[in-house]
């Protein structure tokens, strides 16, 4: 207690408030020192720091009256604007009033990030609209057709959601919003064949089929937009719906020019996975040959008996000068020979082929075959004609398409699995690396795989 009245000689060393400030100025730039200052919304503060940073007062004095002759809450809005504070800003500018919407609409258009909290602040159903829409037209803007849909729906504005659904390809939701707008039979006919016109220039004819059935009522057309789509089971389904033979007769004979020309490919495919195969084989056998003659001459140079080596060293003065160009000859030869190589693969990336004795050939290879795999559409779209033709009596042309199928199924997945064994393997086995030896043992193993769903057990494997 007797310390509290006594004179501490440390508390009169201690700096002045104007020193500290000065002090910090001196230290740091000026203006976030001054920034901080307005950003607390004490413009005193704000003026203080300018004086003592040796600012010209014409600088921010005329700033600084201005703000002090608005209301709190617009000064406060000027000072998060300048200082790039759009989140607050809004608050601010909300808070000053109805007079103030406009400010408040173009502050979100110019920022649309505040759009979220805009709603958040006001409650006004109209005014939520006017945000609403004016999001949904920067969405639009921006190219993000289905958000922008969605926010035009949230605020009632069907005719702009409409737009946006178009503008994406949602064929549902421009003919749901067409309905809700009460168009007349006419106007969403017309609308309805435009949309088909457009998924059939999209490659989306599966979609096409369904609006030209559901609503231009084309059963013709529909069913050719099926067969375009390989949907047979349905294209099927939709003739004997409407008991139309003739259509059931062209559905008939798609199928079968379909089940030909996809025997004929999987045949072809059979061929070139055991040319591929038969290629990759050859290139790693070759590489193995390679580097074992590599290792046995570099066994035999490390082997020579010691009086070789004597007289190696004792005739290496004389030829010191033919050695070191051997040897600089060997380098530049490895060296043009590793940029030849670069120079290999970077064309064989841009042609885009597997270029012969180049450096990334033997993986070339192997991703080649990995890549004849079929898609999962493509398996769909063969079990959808399986089961088509089986319906239409053409159970003899089936078999023979799932016999194709399977054969080059197999066989790829038969190549890959024997590539895939050898390539890190440094012995091959010119009995047991066959692809008729793996082709068998892929048989066994994958009788009940989801690879082959697309098989119908009524038609045994070969």
């Amino acid at each position: 207690m007797e310390l509290l009245g006594s004179e501490d000689p440390r508390r009169t060393s201690y700096p002045s408030a104007e020193e500290a400030l000065k002090h910090l100025l001196w230290l740091s730039d000026s203006e976030p020192v001054f920034e901080a200052a307005l950003g607390l919304y004490d413009l005193n503060l704000a003026a203080i720091v300018a004086l003592n940073s040796q600012r010209d007062p014409k600088e921010f004095l005329p700033f600084l009256q201005e703000l002090e002759r608005l209301p709190l809450d617009l000064m406060c809005y000027n000072i998060d604007l300048k200082l790039c504070r759009f989140d607050k800003a809004l608050k601010h500018i909300i808070s000053a009033g109805d007079a103030y919407y406009a400010d408040c609409m173009n502050l979100m258009k110019l920022n649309p990030q505040l759009f979220p909290l805009g709603l958040k602040l006001i409650s006004d159903p109209v005014k939520k609209k006017q945000i609403l829409e004016a999001w949904g037209d920067h969405l639009s803007d921006e190219k993000h057709n289905e958000d922008a849909a969605a926010t035009y729906l949230c605020c009632s504005s069907l005719e702009k959601a409409l737009k946006s659904y178009r503008a994406c390809g949602n064929w549902s939701g421009v003919l749901t919003i067409a309905g809700l707008l009460k168009l007349g039979r006419e106007e969403i006919l017309q609308l309805a064949h435009e949309l088909c016109e457009e998924l059939q220039a999209l490659g989306k004819p599966g979609e096409a089929a369904q609006i030209a059935l559901e609503y231009c009522g084309d059963v013709s057309s529909g069913i050719n937009l099926l067969i375009s789509a390989r949907e047979w089971e349905e294209a099927l389904r939709v003739a004997v719906m409407h008991n139309r033979q003739e259509l059931i007769s062209e559905v008939k004979s798609a199928s079968l020019d379909c089940a030909s020309v996809l025997i004929g490919e999987y045949e072809e495919g059979l061929e070139k996975v055991g040319k591929y195969l038969a290629r990759y084989l050859a290139v790693r056998q070759r590489r193995l040959l390679l580097a074992a003659k590599i290792q046995s001459e570099e066994q035999a140079m490390t082997d020579l008996d010691d009086d070789t080596a004597s007289e190696a060293s004792s005739n290496f003065s004389g030829m010191s000068a033919y050695t070191t160009g051997s040897r600089s000859s060997r380098v530049t030869s490895v060296s043009s020979s590793a940029t030849s190589k670069a120079r290999d693969t970077r064309r064989q990336r841009k042609r885009g082929k597997i270029r012969p004795g180049s450096a990334g050939e033997e993986m070339a290879l192997v991703e080649h075959l990995k890549g004849m795999c079929p898609t999962v559409g493509a398996k769909r779209e063969l079990k959808s004609l399986l089961l088509c033709l089986a319906m239409l009596g053409e159970v003899e042309i089936a078999r023979k398409l799932q016999r194709a199928g399977e054969n080059f199924q197999l066989s790829q997945l038969a190549a890959v699995s024997l590539a895939e064994d050898t390539v890190t393997n440094d012995i091959m086995d010119e009995y047991a690396h066959t692809l008729e030896h793996y082709t068998q043992k892929m048989r066994g193993e994958v009788q009940s795989s989801e690879a082959f769903f697309w098989r119908c057990k009524v038609f045994p494997s070969p």
